[in-house]
């Protein structure tokens, strides 16, 4: 088995073709084997029963008469009532093997002869003075013959079909794995040189066409993560490259300032180092979630509520004398309940991404809105705020990585990973998010999860 793995398809096609169409014409070849050996038996014994019957007649119906002497070929033997031979022309060596002919059977018989297989019946007729036996034989050589050349002729036959089987295997497995050799030539192609272009994809919709099709979408997704990669890559060494280069600048003046601005260089340094942590946790926990590499826990509504509570929370100090009032609501259906599949620390950045967005944008006196709402099904957390809006051309890449407005009222000074975060966490638990302008101005961001699991 092993040994037939290593062939090509070509030839484990062609090697299964010869095997069944020699199986099958075998099986053919045995029942026309048999069929035509019951044919030459028939015969045979219809030629027995012939030269009875000729003999068996006159004695019946010709009483008296003297007994025919055999015509050429036929070999009959009559004994009359009292156990003579009247007329034989069985060989001396079958006779005597017979003994007394006529206690033979009225079947046929088959007895062998020095070597030679012969075929016996015997008939009981009554006639003048009693009861005689008439004896016909005849020799199965000629039987052996024919279905010795009729083997012959069928193992012939059956070989060259089997060629022809072959021959007919290989080159139509060929013509049929010729369109796969053209696409593994062009996929080296495009290797080789390099290319954007996709496989070639036949007119005819068939099993190739749509292997050609599957192979374009794996290589147009391979294509799209690499460069999504690339992107990724060049993003994070640009947000990188600004607070390393802060960094480093504050460490330069620290050397060679006065000693008494000491303390803030170095706390600008701290913040600088501050906000690189926090982009590398971003990046870590961003990768770990396109990666699916998503915890098993589940979370209750009660912990998921206590999570937006802390966010609110914090949101409602870092507003500060900003005067923007943060409100919190929470609407419980009768029959909500049960837990969400995902864990209440990852609930808790989602909710501080997005609250803490809405308070970014919005001006001094303003107004952050963040609803609850549990039903039997799944669980919503709603974030309004009034500010000035997003950009509708920025929307659809909202939650992208790195992406943030070119404009805004207060641009944030995020890296632009918090809403990719929040995407990948909410898929990554079957939920789902949206963002939206809001009609009467500001922005609506929706995040809904799914109960995995009914409550307790």
């Amino acid at each position: 088995m092993k040994h037939l793995r290593r062939l090509s398809i070509r030839a484990r096609i062609g090697i299964g073709t010869v095997l069944m169409a020699l199986a099958v014409f075998t099986v053919v070849g045995l029942l026309v084997h048999a069929f035509v050996e019951r044919l030459v038996d028939d015969a045979a014994s219809s030629l027995l029963a012939s030269d009875l019957a000729s003999f068996a007649t006159a004695i019946r119906d010709e009483p008296g008469d003297v007994v025919d002497v055999p015509a050429e070929g036929q070999l009959v033997a009559v004994v009359d009532p009292t156990g003579t031979v009247q007329v034989s022309t069985l060989p001396v060596a079958l006779q005597n093997e017979l003994g007394d002919m006529t206690r033979l059977p009225k079947t046929p018989m088959t007895t062998v002869v020095e070597g030679s297989q012969w075929q016996v019946l015997g008939e009981r007729v009554t006639g003048v003075g009693g009861t005689w036996t008439v004896v016909a034989a005849r020799s199965e050589g000629a039987s052996e013959v024919v279905m010795a050349r009729l083997d012959a002729g069928l193992l012939v036959g059956i070989g060259l079909i089997v060629l022809v089987f072959a021959g007919a295997s290989w080159l139509v497995t060929g013509a049929s794995l010729r369109p796969v050799t053209r696409l593994r030539h062009s996929a080296e192609g495009i290797v080789a040189s390099g290319s954007q272009d996709l496989l070639p994809v036949g007119p005819a919709r068939d099993e190739i066409s749509a292997l050609a099709e599957t192979l374009n979408g794996l290589i147009s997704d391979l294509r799209s993560s690499a460069a999504r990669e690339r992107q990724m890559v060049s993003d994070a060494s640009h947000e990188l490259r600004t607070p390393l280069a802060v960094l480093q600048a504050q460490l330069e003046l620290i050397r060679a300032e006065d000693p008494d601005h000491l303390r803030k260089d170095l706390d600008d340094a701290r913040a600088a180092t501050g906000r690189l942590a926090h982009l590398v946790a971003e990046l870590l926990e961003l990768s770990r979630l396109e990666a699916g590499e998503v915890s098993r826990h589940t979370s209750s509504v009660v912990q998921l509520v206590e999570e937006v509570g802390l966010a609110v929370d914090r949101a409602r100090l870092a507003a500060g004398v900003r005067v923007v009032r943060v409100e919190l609501d929470v609407g419980m259906a009768p029959d909500a309940g049960g837990q969400v599949a995902v864990r209440r620390e990852a609930f808790g950045r989602i909710a501080e991404n997005l609250v803490s967005n809405a308070l970014a944008i919005v001006e001094s006196g303003g107004y952050v809105g963040v609803t609850v709402l549990a039903t039997r099904a799944e669980f919503a957390l709603v974030v309004d705020d009034d500010g000035p809006g997003i950009d509708p051309d920025f929307l659809p890449r909202a939650f992208d990585r790195f992406s943030r407005p070119d404009s805004s009222a207060r641009r944030s000074e995020g890296a632009g990973l918090g809403l990719a975060i929040v995407a990948a966490t909410t898929e990554a638990a079957g939920g789902s998010v949206t963002l939206e302008n809001k009609p009467d101005g500001g922005v609506r961001a929706r995040v809904t999860l799914p109960f995995v699991r009914a409550a307790l």
